[in-house]
Formats: C-alpha cells, structure tokens, sequence
C-alpha cells in the first residue's frame, strides 16, 4: 500500500518577522540602543521602549542614573532603523525610599513647564530636607520649588532641559536656591513626561495629514 505524500507546510511570509534597529533621539547621540522584531514595521509606531540611563548616556553620571530608566517611543520605522523620541522616565521606588530618612520632612511635588522652544513638560519631584520644617514652610519650601523649576527650565530648549535633568545638574541648581529658605538634603525629578497629543504624535507617525 502505497503512503501518502505529506504536503508541504506553506509560509505565510506576512507572519515572518524581522530585525530593526532600535535607534535613540539626538538627546542619547542616535546611536543603536537595541533591536526589534516585527512582521510588520507599522506595528511598531508609538510603541514604548523602556531602558536603563546606563545604557544610554556617555559620560559622567548622577549617582541616581543607577536607578533611572528611561522610556523611548517609536516615532517612525524605515527599512532597518526604528527611530524614537524620549517620552519620559522614572526613577526606582527603592532608591527614592532610601532618601526619605526619619527626622526629615519629605514634599513631593508636580510641576508643568514650558521650554525656550514651547515644548510642555511634566516633571514630579521629591525634595527631602535636613530637618522636619513646619507646615508655613513647606508651603514657602513648595512655592520656591515650582517656581525656579519654571524658571531654569524656560531658559532652556527641550533637549538641553531633558539633558541636565537627566544629569542631575537641574535638580542640583534649584536646590540651591531653595536652600536660601531651608537646608535641602536631595532634590530628585524622579519622573518626566513630554506632554503631546498622541493622537497628533501617532498621525504624524503614520505620514496623516
């Protein structure tokens, strides 16, 4: 008795899934920080690429980058290359814990800004200072806060602003001038967000007008 041919399994070349580029904003030097696979490279857009600041930053680092992570989205796919944007970062709940010490009073604290180029930000904070202070100067404490954050990050455009929080330069130069109302032991920006309308951020990603 003869046996039956097995058929061949056909491949269904739409589910075969290739490799792009994971490709950082100028902010991190457009350099490959990754790789991607997709059956398809509009699957890709507006995706969220979490990472650590290690990973991305040349140089010298703010103790913090240990535990920061970055998040990058894919803005647009070519042939090879996924390109992203930064969206924002966080910062690890462990090492915020380890800065909030007894015998201390701890602000947290949301600011909105606004860039030298109209680009809106949202930075959280979290001041810690040398001593508790009463409730009248945390309200002074918190009304200094916002205000040189507003202040500092309107001199700057929205990359050199992402670059010294990053940095820890920004957080290290508006402590100082709160210092002038209370000893400040840390300040943290411990989360960022680039404030768009994704709707228009997802058009724009797709090439709709």
């Amino acid at each position: 008795m003869a046996r039956r041919k097995k058929g061949t399994k056909k491949v269904d070349k739409s589910k075969q899934r290739k490799t792009y580029n994971i490709v950082a904003p100028s902010l991190f030097g457009n350099k490959v920080v990754g790789e991607l696979l997709s059956s398809k490279s509009e699957n890709l857009l507006m995706r969220i690429i979490p990472l650590s600041l290690v990973e991305l930053q040349d140089g010298k680092l703010d103790p913090s980058s240990l535990y920061t992570t970055v998040k990058l989205r894919v803005v647009s796919v070519g042939e090879d290359n996924a390109n992203t944007s930064f969206a924002g970062h966080d910062t690890a709940f462990s090492y915020l814990r380890s800065l909030a010490r007894r015998r201390k009073s701890v602000i947290h604290e949301v600011v909105d800004v606004s860039t030298k180029d109209n680009k809106r930000i949202r930075f959280k904070t979290m001041l810690v200072t040398f001593r508790k202070v009463s409730s009248v100067l945390k309200k002074n404490v918190r009304a200094a806060l916002v205000e040189n954050i507003k202040k500092k990050a309107s001199t700057l455009n929205k990359e050199d602003l992402l670059r010294e929080v990053l940095l820890g330069k920004f957080a290290k130069e508006v402590a100082k001038e709160v210092n002038k109302i209370t000893p400040v032991t840390h300040l943290v920006i411990r989360k960022s967000e680039v404030v768009e309308d994704l709707k228009d951020v997802a058009k724009a990603a797709r090439g709709v007008a």
